[in-house]
């Protein structure tokens, strides 16, 4: 008797898995690849901005909507104390590359939310600055390791949800290049899914030589 209890329970969570596979597949199922960042040519502005390349993905067979994110940065050295960030323009990539990695009005627009269909996916290349910019103080760059949490709110859920985290070392080099007027890439080569998901969109935008990241 107890057998065929077991059994019963078995199939029952079996069908119930099988269950909120199909809602899931039959939803709206947001994700987002990220873990490169860019700091593009200040030209003497002053102000560190942060470029990353955002690939969202709809695993499901519902459309939605992508509706902000917002990006938080803390350095090794302030736990207590992390950078809240928020997108303030989209790039568009060819005309960054064509003005030589410098920011300029042609290339950027304002970053509005957008639709994902089902079964789909679209980059998105997101210009990050300090949230409140007119009360906060601006982004300031370090030597060390660097922690980023990407926050994602989607029309599937009440709330924005962690989606992505990642980290990067900023290297002396890295400094030197941005206080020359470089442009500094901060990759992440670890071999993974993700990673290679990012390769495949990555190879119309990266540099021939990177300056590569010791996350």
């Amino acid at each position: 008797m107890e057998l065929a209890s077991l059994v019963v329970s078995l199939l029952a969570l079996v069908v119930a898995a099988a269950a909120a596979l199909k809602i899931r597949k039959l939803a709206f199922c947001p994700e987002v690849v990220a873990g490169d960042v860019i700091l593009p040519r200040s030209g003497g502005a002053g102000r560190v901005r942060l470029l990353l390349p955002l690939h969202f993905c709809n695993a499901g067979h519902a459309g939605g909507v992508i509706e902000w994110v917002a990006l938080r940065v803390t350095h090794e050295s302030e736990a207590d104390r992390p950078v809240l960030l928020s997108p303030v323009a989209e790039v568009d990539m060819q005309r960054f590359i064509h003005g030589r990695r410098r920011l300029g009005e042609e290339c950027m627009e304002t970053f509005t939310g957008f639709a994902l269909d089902a079964r789909r996916s679209v980059s998105r290349f997101v210009l990050f600055d300090v949230a409140e910019r007119a009360r906060a103080a601006p982004l300031a760059l370090k030597q060390g390791r660097h922690y980023f949490e990407l926050f994602v709110k989607a029309s599937n859920a009440g709330q924005p949800r962690l989606e992505a985290s990642f980290a990067h070392v900023l290297e002396a080099k890295h400094l030197a290049d941005y206080g020359e007027d470089l442009a500094v890439y901060l990759i992440d080569y670890r071999i993974t899914l993700p990673g290679a998901r990012r390769a495949l969109a990555e190879s119309e935008w990266l540099p021939a030589r990177t300056a590569q990241s010791t996350s």
